[in-house]
């Protein structure tokens, strides 16, 4: 399994459970998810999971496909799901450091 991949069913698992624990070690202590709606930092982003996501963004992502993966990017599409305001893809940029991701950019695509 790639670590993008890996990530993604990690965060997901964070929601449906509402813990973070299993996405921590895949994210660096600078860590920073960017959206067009928002920045989130590494404590942010692990509480942002812990709490389930959040009916503004996403509480489940879905249909997972790696585009391009190497040991300094990943490049990832997948489906998200709010619960009320968004349905839709987006695409994921995640750069890696070490093995771990330090900086995840996604854009949504409709």
């Amino acid at each position: 399994m790639s670590l993008a991949n890996a990530f993604l069913q990690a965060g997901q698992e964070g929601f449906e459970k509402k813990d973070s624990s299993g996405v921590e070690k895949f994210i660096t202590d600078d860590f920073q998810m960017i959206s067009s709606i928002t920045t989130r930092s590494r404590k942010e982003f692990l509480d942002w999971v812990s709490g389930g996501g959040n009916a503004a963004t996403v509480t489940a992502v879905f249909d997972v496909e790696v585009l391009y993966e190497n040991d300094e990017v990943a490049v990832v599409s997948h489906g998200t799901d709010s619960g009320e305001t968004y349905t839709g893809k987006v695409l994921c940029c995640g750069r890696k450091r070490d093995g771990k991701f330090y900086d995840w950019r996604l854009a949504r695509l409709g």
